[in-house]
């Protein structure tokens, strides 16, 4: 069997293209490996080809390295070509929408927001940007640091080019160069002693604060808004329907809390205790929160169905047991309160919202 017959087996096996395997290459030698989940599929033919899937890991570098004549050192290329694939995945990670531009520029959203990153390898040495590829320094341009360690990419950072102005970190530094041949460029130069301020600017605590940020604009908009208050109450849904408490409350409980529904754009962020009644860390206490869908929020909001302190349901005396049947409900639906804060929320609004 040639290499080219191997590769084909492998990619039937996969049902996927070669151009597909080249992508995933490495995950596919991992699953071919002894140790992997394929390690006996054509266990006679099994050496060969893992050797031919090592020598088209080869070929897909080779290529690779020749189509980019902008660098110099092939490991910095493939070191490169690895870090962007880094960062790609910790933005797919975070829900986080991205559109890959030239030179390893990426346009990220949030929260309608756009900011433009530059993927820069950090492997204890001094990481460049020349000033011609950034020449304004700004809030929404970030450079994305993927830092290695033992060979592997290990950590992200993302650096605000505006921090370069404030004169206030060790780490960045600002070279011109007046008088010499080297290109003028915005630099981070890490040290043992300075490598601590690398943490101010981890991803997560990144995405986290301007999330809370978006947080905090979410209720000063609300509480200056002089609609009237069941219009103050839609906006409420829309917004929270944006928010990283909305966000992180699909990502831990993935489906309305009473029918099991999980498509996420059925899904409401719903107040138990009114938005109206509630402080500001209140507001935005996901102990406060109940992820419904669309019909089970409406139910819950008129006060038609509440909750006793083990998650029973409550249905008003308003609904009844036709109307119970179309919105899907009965007797035995119930949620689980998964703290005694919660369950104080609960009952507020088994006590006010609730149409006994």
């Amino acid at each position: 069997m040639t290499i080219k017959k191997r590769i084909d087996f492998v990619c039937e096996i996969e049902n996927i293209t070669w151009e597909q395997l080249a992508e995933n290459i490495d995950s596919i030698i991992n699953l071919y490996e002894p140790s992997g989940a394929k390690s006996k599929l054509g266990a006679k033919s099994h050496n060969v080809v893992i050797s031919a899937l090592k020598q088209f890991k080869i070929f897909v570098n080779r290529k690779y390295l020749l189509n980019n004549d902008s660098a110099t050192d092939s490991a910095t290329i493939y070191k490169n070509k690895i870090s962007n694939e880094f960062l790609k995945k910790q933005l797919s990670k975070n829900d986080i929408e991205y559109k890959s531009l030239k030179n390893s520029f990426y346009e990220i959203n949030l929260s309608n927001n756009k900011y433009l990153l530059k993927c820069r390898t950090y492997n204890k040495n001094y990481t460049f940007v020349t000033k011609s590829e950034i020449p304004e320094l700004s809030d929404n341009i970030l450079i994305a640091l993927v830092e290695w360690q033992n060979e592997q990419p290990m950590s992200l950072y993302l650096i605000p080019t505006s921090e370069w102005n404030t004169g206030k970190w060790n780490i960045l530094k600002d070279k011109d160069y007046e008088g010499l041949k080297s290109e003028p460029e915005w630099g981070i130069d890490i040290n043992q002693s300075n490598k601590y301020e690398l943490n101010n600017f981890q991803f997560s605590k990144f995405i986290n604060t301007f999330k809370e940020r978006e947080n905090k604009k979410i209720i000063e908009e609300i509480e200056r808004s002089e609609e009237k208050e069941t219009e103050k109450q839609a906006l409420i849904k829309v917004r929270l329907g944006h928010s990283k408490l909305r966000e992180d409350i699909i990502k831990r409980k993935g489906k309305c809390e009473i029918c099991g529904l999980s498509h996420n754009r059925l899904l409401i962020a719903s107040h138990i205790k009114p938005w109206a009644k509630s402080d500001n860390f209140e507001k935005l206490d996901d102990a406060n929160i109940l992820l419904l869908c669309s019909m089970h929020d409406a139910l819950f909001d008129k006060g038609l169905i509440s909750f006793d302190d083990n998650g029973k349901i409550l249905i008003s005396k308003e609904l009844n047991e036709k109307e119970q049947a179309l919105v899907n409900i009965n007797e035995d639906s119930c949620i689980s309160i998964v703290s005694d804060k919660q369950k104080k929320y609960i009952k507020y609004h088994r006590e006010n919202i609730f149409i006994k």
